[in-house]
């Protein structure tokens, strides 16, 4: 046979299987003359039909169960089995049934003897006549995934008399990790291949499918029956495993109309929920996760807008870790989420039993339920419990941050601050709106690492370095940039209390806790501020971070000239812009790396959570860290970013070379700027970041002024400075090497050098305000008077 030949067999062979959907067998009783016959033909006209006859072993079976308290010998098993035929010939005792779809025929006992036997083994689990109950209750499965191992698990027991499978998908390759059934039901529809497997295990058992799946033209014929072919009568239960939003919710607002309970299975710690609105017709559904959100609502949004819907529905907060992790990998290196055989199988026979409680009226509450293996049979108790976590803390903190003792010495605190000849005292009223304008400035993570003591005539401000210290602040360079923000404004405050100021940065020698100390004056006096920025004084109170997304736009000559203009004021102090649109991709670029790599090494990522406030009630509390909704997340990117609270997954998604999805934030961040600014110095000592902020603020206020959003993105500059003035110390080696790779890239974006101190990098955009903005300790909190 040529090859063509044989190539044209298999398309005509794969035609024909293509056109069989049929999943119902057929029943030939030869007792029955016309089925006689019938069988006959078949047995003569169909080509390859495999016949199996197994009857003698079904008819031993059946008579030793019926004798349970006697050990029958095979002479006294083959009497008994003549008695039970009474003269009917072994061939033509019983059914034939044939199963179209696999060519093959098979002798079986017929149905009242066959349902006998096949659930002998669930006595006393399952009493006489609980399963008498069981064979008249309906059970409907929407969506055979997880849902065919529940059908199949329901059919195993015969714990319904009825079951009705809902699913439009057919069977793919890559479902079938998950679903037990043979590759040669690929392309076949789920429903067809669900009800073959069924028919296969119980050719009696009723099983009504819809292969369009659940949908609003025809959710009333699945759960109420209207016709023979789809089921007759209202269902007992519903068990939920789609995975369309709309149908979930569709649903279970009819179930709760008709007074039907409802149970779902997610595949993920073993949890199985209940709502039983057939005893409470009023209970929200899914327990109010999604509030009034309707069927129609949900089908107008996009897929990215349905993401924070479906984590209420599946319980973000107790996701399994490797389940957590993998939806960060959605769309990035798989397609849609995980599922295990194991879970699958697993919560099929958890919804099962659950179902068949319900259906036989036993005690079942609504709620949610978890048999989580993982946690029930858990890893040697050394690995749990406070000393554990003790030890993974010290681990974390490495020692050099254990041997670095007091963040803020209080020796320093004490110490007398002095004063100097001429300065004038301040009231109250009026040293806390200087103070007050000094902690309005920016810091890292909105950390505010100051405390501010006045004493006689002066005021200090000192650096609490317990409020800045993290891997990312690289020698607490980054909260003395804030320090020097602060203290700009405290400049400009008091000239606006027509005071004079003069600011001695890191006055004592070997002290770096005391950052600066102001002197004020009501007269000129030499080495006192000037007045040049004094302009800039009413934008304090209205700058803030703005991380909105805007849409591109070119950063006017007249805007640049400003910007430049504000942080060359301050000696040595530099602007360098990035404005094309590839420069603005390759940064973005960068950023998005910088951003992974800080949520996927431990120590940084512990940092970024301590400083996020969760809550709207946790930030007004703290008033310091940043509110999550500060980051002006879309509601998919939040949802993403809450699974990446747990350090766990994180952890794994490193372990697998992922989190491209990380990046995400940044390049869609850079999107809408007009220009990514870096301010430089062009040494990195402390005095230098004390100035360097101080030129941030002046640029900062400046584009407050002119209707310019800042976004300050600051990791790369500080993960840069422990790489090269730290040798990387607390890094691992494999971040080390990447953050070599990104330096590489920054430095053709950049003119910095290893001795440049880059103070801060920052977007510029035009955007809308804000959705809200960081709160700041009360004055109370870092001011002390002595």
């Amino acid at each position: 046979m040529t090859k063509t030949g044989w190539q044209e067999l298999i398309s005509q062979s794969s035609q024909r299987g293509a056109e069989s959907t049929g999943w119902r067998p057929s029943f030939f009783r030869p007792t029955r003359e016309e089925d006689a016959e019938r069988l006959g033909r078949l047995l003569r006209d169909e080509p390859g039909l495999q016949v199996f006859d197994a009857i003698d072993r079904q008819l031993a079976d059946l008579v030793k169960t019926r004798h349970p308290s006697r050990t029958l010998g095979e002479q006294e098993i083959a009497r008994r089995v003549e008695a039970h035929l009474g003269g009917v010939p072994r061939q033509a005792y019983g059914v034939w049934v044939h199963y179209p779809w696999s060519r093959r025929l098979v002798h079986l006992l017929d149905e009242a003897e066959f349902v006998e036997l096949r659930t002998n083994r669930n006595k006393y689990k399952i009493s006489a006549e609980e399963q008498a109950a069981l064979a008249r209750r309906k059970i409907g499965v929407v969506g055979l995934s997880v849902g065919q191992s529940v059908a199949l698990t329901i059919a195993l027991e015969r714990s319904a008399g009825e079951l009705r499978i809902a699913d439009f998908d057919d069977l793919e390759l890559s479902n079938m990790n998950r679903i037990r059934t043979g590759v040669h039901n690929l392309d076949v529809p789920k429903v067809v291949a669900t009800a073959r497997d069924i028919a296969e295990l119980d050719p009696f058992f009723k099983v009504k499918c819809f292969s369009e799946g659940v949908t609003p033209d025809n959710i009333d014929r699945f759960l109420l029956g209207t016709d023979e072919d789809e089921g007759e009568g209202k269902l007992d239960i519903v068990v939920d495993e789609c995975d369309s939003l709309d149908i979930k919710l569709e649903l279970r607002l009819r179930a709760r109309a008709l007074r039907i309970p409802v149970l779902m299975d997610t595949s993920d710690r073993g949890l199985i929920d209940v709502e039983r609105f057939d005893l409470e017709p009023d209970r929200p559904i899914l327990h109010g996760l999604v509030g009034d959100l309707t069927p129609d609502r949900i089908r107008g949004l996009s897929t990215e807008d349905k993401v924070p819907y479906v984590m209420q529905i599946i319980g973000q907060d107790t996701l399994s870790t490797r389940f957590a992790a993998s939806l960060l990998e959605i769309q990035q290196t798989v397609s849609t989420w995980p599922q295990l055989g194991s879970a699958v199988v697993h919560g099929g026979a958890a919804a099962a039993d659950t179902a068949r409680r319900l259906a036989l009226g036993e005690p079942v509450r609504s709620g949610r339920y978890y048999v989580d293996l993982e946690q029930i049979i858990s890893g040697p108790e050394e690995a749990r419990g406070p000393a554990a976590e003790a030890r993974r803390a010290r681990e974390v903190r490495g020692p050099a941050l254990e041997a670095r003792g007091p963040a803020l010495d209080p020796a320093s605190l004490a110490r007398p601050l002095g004063g100097a000849d001429g300065a004038v005292a301040l009231d109250p009223e009026r040293l806390r709106r200087i103070v007050a304008a000094g902690v309005a400035a920016p810091s890292g993570g909105n950390c505010q690492p100051w405390r501010w003591v006045f004493e006689g005539r002066r005021l200090g401000l000192f650096h609490d370095r317990a409020r800045s210290e993290s891997l990312a602040d690289f020698q607490g360079t980054g909260g003395v940039v804030a320090l020097g923000a602060a203290a700009e404004n405290v400049v400009l405050a008091a000239h606006r209390e027509g005071l004079g100021v003069r600011v001695a940065p890191f006055p004592r020698e070997g002290d770096a806790d005391l950052v600066a100390t102001f002197d004020f004056f009501g007269a000129p006096v030499s080495g006192a501020e000037g007045h040049a920025m004094d302009g800039l004084v009413d934008a304090i109170g209205l700058r803030h971070t703005n991380r909105r997304q805007g849409d591109r736009a070119a950063l006017s000559h007249e805007h640049r000239a400003a910007l430049a203009a504000a942080v060359r004021s301050v000696p040595g102090a530099d602007l360098q812009l990035l404005e094309s649109p590839a420069e603005l991709e390759e940064i973005a670029a960068l950023l998005g790396a910088g951003d992974r790599a800080r949520l996927l090494v431990e120590r940084t990522h512990a940092d970024l959570m301590k400083e996020i406030r969760w809550t709207e009630a946790e930030a007004e509390a703290r008033r310091d860290g940043i509110f999550v909704g500060a980051f002006e997340l879309s509601p998919a990117d939040l949802a993403g970013f809450r699974v990446c609270r747990d350090w766990r997954a994180m952890e794994l998604v490193r372990r697998w070379g992922g989190g491209r999805a990380l990046e995400k934030t940044a390049r869609k961040a850079i999107d809408g700027a007009m220009a990514v600014a870096l301010i430089t110095m062009p040494r990195a000592g402390l005095a230098d970041y004390f100035q360097g902020g101080r030129a941030l603020e002046r640029a900062w206020l400046t584009a407050t002024q002119r209707g310019i959003a800042v976004y300050p993105m600051a990791t790369l500059p500080y993960l840069f400075a422990r790489l090269v003035r730290g040798g990387g110390e607390g890094m691992d080696p494999e971040t080390i090497e990447a953050a070599r790779e990104l330096r590489a890239r920054y430095l053709r974006l950049f003119d910095v050098t290893d001795a440049t101190a880059e103070i801060l990098l920052f977007r510029l955009s035009i955007a809308g305000p804000p959705s809200t903005r960081s709160l700041r300790r009360p004055l109370e909190d870092v001011l002390l008077v002595r």
